[in-house]
C-alpha cells in the first residue's frame, strides 16, 4: 500500500502472481502484473517501487528469493528490476522510498545473499538485511545483522542521508560489528533493536528493548523533527531505553500482548514510550510518520482504550488506526470493527494524513462507512485514506 496524494496503489494476490493496481479516487487508473508474492510498497518521485517473493526458477535464486520492480507511478510502465538472489531463502519486509527515487530495502534470509555485485552471508539461522538502492535500481550498499540464532530486520525508514532500521535478535547478534545486548541472555526468547544508519551504511546508533518473552516488530518511521519512532507487539514486561538498559522505563501488557510505540531522539536518547491493549491479545501492524506525528495500525479484543477514545471490539478481533505526539498523547483514533475480523493489512502516509488497507470477513463499519459483508468470507478488503487533524 502506497500513495503519492495523487494516485493510491496496492498489491492483490491473483492466482500465482500479483496485481499492483493504481487508483485515482474510485477510479482504475492502470494495472500491472508482478511475478511471486507481492510484498510492501513505497512512493519516491515519479517511481513506484513495488516488492515480490518468487521461487527458484524465475530470475530469482531463492526459496523463495527477493525482487524489487520500478514502475513509473503515472502509466505503471517497468522500469528496472532487481533481484536479491540467495542460496537458501529471503524475504523483504519492508521498502521506504526518497523523492529522488533512492530507496531502502530491508528483510530476513538465510545462506548467501546476493544483490547486483553486493554479497553478504548469515552467521546463523537467520540473519537480517538492509540495502541502499540508486533510483536506477543499483545497489550502493548491502549490510546484514544477527547472529548465530534467527534475527531479521521488520522495518526500514529513509528521511535524506538517514536510514532508520528495527527488527528483532537474539542472545549473540551484533550490528555492524556493535553488539546488541538482551534483556536477559537466560531467557531463550529474542528481543528488540532499533538503529540509525548513515548515508554509506555506517551505524550512527543503537538501541534494544524487550522482556523475558518474544517480542515483535512491526515497523519503524522518522518524522519531520527527525525523531525514530517505532512500532511493536510486546508481552510481560518490556524495557524501552538506553541498551545498557539504564534509564528508560518497565511497560506491563494489561493481557496476553499489548501494542507498543517509543520514540527515540535523532542522536538516539529514549524519549516517550507507551503501551496500547487491553485485557485481551492486542497488537500492532504498521507505523507510518505524518509531519510530527505518528501514526500506527493494530489490532485489539475486547475494550481498547486510547486517550479520550473508548474503543469496543465486535465479534472477533477488530482493527484500528490511532495518530500520535510525540510526547504519546493520542491526536485521533478511528475503528473497522464488525461481526468478523478485521485486520489493517498495509499502511502508508500521503501528504496530509494516511492510507490504509483492511480486510475483513464479515459485515463490517469502517469510521463509520458500512462495508457488506464479502461473498468470500477471506476476500473482504477495503482502502481508507484520511487526513489528520
Amino acid at each position: 500500500m502506497a500513495g503519492n496524494g495523487v494516485d493510491t496503489f496496492a498489491a492483490v494476490a491473483v492466482g500465482d502472481g500479483t496485481t499492483v493496481e493504481a487508483r485515482r479516487g474510485a477510479e482504475v487508473a492502470w494495472r500491472a502484473e508482478l511475478p511471486g508474492t507481492g510484498g510492501p510498497l513505497a512512493v519516491g518521485g515519479a517511481l513506484l517501487l513495488a516488492t515480490s517473493a518468487v521461487s527458484t526458477g524465475t530470475e530469482v535464486r531463492g526459496e523463495p528469493g527477493g525482487l524489487v520492480i520500478a514502475l513509473d507511478a503515472a502509466p505503471g510502465a517497468p522500469r528496472w528490476r532487481l533481484a536479491l538472489g540467495t542460496s537458501e531463502w529471503a524475504v523483504i519486509a519492508a521498502i521506504a522510498a526518497a523523492p529522488d527515487g533512492s530507496s531502502v530495502v530491508g528483510g530476513t534470509f538465510s545462506g548467501t545473499l546476493r544483490a547486483a555485485d553486493k554479497v553478504v552471508s548469515s552467521a546463523g539461522r537467520a540473519d537480517g538485511f538492509v540495502a541502499r538502492l540508486t533510483p536506477t535500481g543499483g545497489v550502493a550498499w548491502l549490510e546484514r545483522m544477527g547472529g548465530e540464532d534467527a534475527d531479521g530486520i521488520g522495518g526500514v525508514a529513509l528521511r535524506g542521508d538517514r536510514v532508520a532500521i528495527a527488527g528483532t535478535f537474539a542472545a549473540g547478534a551484533d550490528l555492524l560489528g556493535f553488539p546488541l545486548v538482551v534483556f536477559d541472555e537466560r531467557s531463550p526468547f529474542g528481543d528488540a533493536f532499533v538503529a540509525e544508519l548513515d548515508g554509506d551504511g555506517a551505524r550512527v546508533w543503537a538501541q534494544t528493548f524487550g522482556g523475558r518473552l518474544d517480542d515483535a516488530i512491526a515497523g519503524v518511521a522518522i518524522d519531520d523533527a527527525g525523531r525514530v519512532a517505532i512500532a511493536a507487539t510486546a508481552r510481560a514486561t518490556v524495557h524501552v531505553g538506553a541498551q545498557d538498559q539504564s534509564g528508560g522505563s518497565d511497560l506491563t501488557a494489561r493481557g496476553a500482548s499489548d501494542g507498543l510505540v517509543a520514540w527515540w531522539s535523532p542522536t538516539g536518547v529514549a524519549g516517550a514510550a507507551l503501551l496500547l491493549g487491553g485485557a485481551d491479545a492486542d497488537g500492532l501492524r504498521g507505523i507510518t510518520a505524518v509531519g510530527e506525528r505518528i501514526v500506527v495500525a493494530g489490532y485489539f479484543a475486547g475494550k481498547l482504550e486510547l486517550g479520550a477514545h473508548a474503543l469496543t471490539a465486535g465479534g472477533g478481533d477488530d482493527a484500528f488506526v490511532a495518530a500520535f505526539a510525540s510526547d504519546g498523547h493520542v491526536v485521533a483514533a478511528w475503528q473497522a470493527g464488525g461481526d468478523g475480523r478485521e485486520e489493517v493489512t498495509a499502511l502508508a502516509a500521503v501528504p496530509g494524513g494516511f492510507i490504509a488497507g483492511v480486510s475483513h470477513t464479515a459485515a463490517a463499519a469502517l469510521d463509520g462507512v458500512a462495508l457488506p459483508a464479502p461473498a468470500d468470507p477471506g476476500g473482504g478488503a477495503a482502502l481508507v485514506v484520511r487526513g489528520l487533524p
